[in-house]
């Protein structure tokens, strides 16, 4: 009897595991038609002409150093490059395109809808770009803009001039193919985002005047972001396109040591280095907490699942039993442990003044990304608790929390039309892709344009094999043709799809 009990009760434990499976976590299906070449379903290409005038935009050496350096006269040259190059955009339709200066250097496009009711959105990227570092270590001069059959080689490629420039391609398309849009959108082109605020502020102040945006009724803002990735999973082959829903936050805090004085060949122990040096050990082999599940690492992992291959799938599909499994194998690899978790980085140490005299003082910077769930007062008390002495203090340097957690789902009209946008762009018959709601791991202009959203998006419409990662912000930055003209197909859709007031549920045509 007993017996038959035991395998009832396994059986039905089996069901429940493989009906969630193959049952509940089912591939979700699009609802506009792929972008192809046909006349009834625009597509742009990144033709000889664009590319010439993309190179132009690379060769201006708008370098961001720091807060207070910056390149100047090449960003004013950028600034007035973009400025005529699309001056067209002014002269052919003053009635409802117009063009503003926001802190001098930084651009914003205003595109006036016929349609007054219908909440406006929002489109940024950034003009300003990291030194190249050593120049030796590049294959092409950084800002040469150097282009062969594949690649577009420069400084700024991938971030964030590739944005830049296929959006604005993507505008100008539409407005010459449909002329005035239904619904309100406006452009930002900053200039400073690498070091700071002032541009993407001053857009978010100006916005912040206009309609919906007084009341923080934007439809929703993109921002430049998280990317497609190829290969980004065990056991799956289709590409995975990220769209961050929320940013981390960024705390950098001193940790300082004062003792007495003395001299070495009566050394009293520990010193202030060695009171530091225990204090930073223990922070940096103790990790933060894991936030499983408490972020959108959970819907990004389920949003995969039914795309895994058996028995992966099972695992994922039965997070209430297989949970604590995931959330081990996640900190495995720093890029998916750092999904899960604050994390800790020790970035500067001082101490010590002479050979023979006993530091007074030693000091010592930690850097944190902060997890969604987390805060800076709660990352600070965890450190104090691991620490758990009295002569270490601990002092803020910079502390910005992290973003809230945007909407995203099905029944999320912004996040929808955006997920499905980017199927209609990157879709391929035999390989369809995955789009999921992630996290943005850096900082963007995103964080200065909370009160014009709720939903506040980040991506970049770009394809990313594993050594494109390195290039961010490294040697060598490029980028493919090909994702050059699947970004200005993208954002043109994306213009084009956000006319509708509300999404239908079959598949049809989009445009009109």
């Amino acid at each position: 009897m007993f017996r038959y009990i035991a395998l009832s009760v396994f059986l039905l434990f089996l069901a429940i595991l493989l009906f969630r499976t193959f049952v509940i976590f089912t591939p979700d299906k699009a609802i506009f038609e792929p972008c192809s070449s046909t006349s009834d379903n625009h597509s742009l290409h990144f033709d000889q002409q664009r590319l010439q005038a993309f190179q132009t935009l690379l060769q201006f050496q708008t370098i961001s150093y720091s807060e207070d350096r910056q390149n100047v006269e090449e960003m004013k040259k950028c600034r007035d490059f973009i400025k005529k190059h699309y001056h067209g955009l002014l002269k052919r339709y003053p009635n409802f395109v117009q063009l503003h200066s926001i802190a001098e250097y930084s651009l914003l496009f205003s595109i006036q809808g016929k349609n007054s009711s219908l909440k406006p959105f929002l489109l940024s990227a950034h003009m300003d770009v990291v030194p190249a570092g050593n120049v030796e270590r590049w294959k092409h001069p950084p800002f040469s803009g150097y282009a062969d059959e594949e690649f577009i080689f420069a400084r700024g490629t991938l971030d964030d001039k590739g944005n830049v420039f296929t959006m604005m391609e993507a505008v100008q398309e539409y407005l010459n193919v449909y002329g005035q849009p239904f619904r309100t959108f406006y452009v930002a082109l900053t200039h400073d985002e690498e070091i700071g605020v002032a541009g993407a502020s001053g857009v978010s102040r100006y916005l912040s005047e206009q309609p919906f945006g007084r009341d923080g009724q934007f439809e929703f803002v993109l921002d430049e972001g998280t990317v497609i990735m190829e290969e980004a999973f065990p056991t799956l082959n289709n590409p995975l396109a990220l769209i961050a829903v929320a940013e981390k936050g960024f705390l950098s805090a001193e940790y300082r040591v004062n003792v007495a004085p003395g001299h070495s060949s009566m050394p009293v122990t520990p010193t202030a280095i060695g009171i530091l040096a225990r204090a930073i050990d223990k922070v940096e082999s103790t990790p933060q907490p894991s936030r499983f599940g408490q972020g959108p690492e959970m819907s990004l992992l389920l949003t995969v699942t039914p795309y895994l291959s058996f028995p992966l799938r099972l695992v994922m599909s039965n997070m209430w039993l297989f949970g604590p499994v995931v959330q081990w194998v996640l900190t495995l690899k720093p890029g998916t442990n750092a999904l899960q978790r604050s994390t800790t980085a020790i970035t500067l140490i001082n101490g010590g003044e002479k050979d023979n005299v006993l530091p007074t003082s030693a000091s010592a910077t930690i850097n944190h990304r902060l997890h969604t769930a987390d805060s800076c007062r709660r990352v600070l008390e965890t450190n104090r608790a691991i620490i758990n002495d009295d002569r270490v203090t601990a002092r803020i340097k910079t502390c910005s929390e992290p973003s809230p957690v945007s909407p995203f789902g099905k029944d999320v009209y912004a996040y929808r039309v955006l997920e499905q946008t980017i199927r209609q762009t990157f879709e391929q018959s035999r390989q369809p892709i995955i789009v999921v709601p992630g996290l943005m791991l850096g900082a963007t202009d995103s964080r200065s344009y909370t009160n014009l959203s709720k939903n506040l998006y980040r991506f970049s419409p770009f394809i990313y094999r594993h050594d494109d990662l390195n290039r961010l912000h490294g040697d060598n930055e490029r980028i493919r043709h090909k994702d050059m003209q699947r970004g200005l197909n993208f954002y043109f859709h994306l213009i084009v799809n956000n006319q509708l007031e509300n999404l239908p549920l079959p598949k049809f045509k989009s445009e009109f």
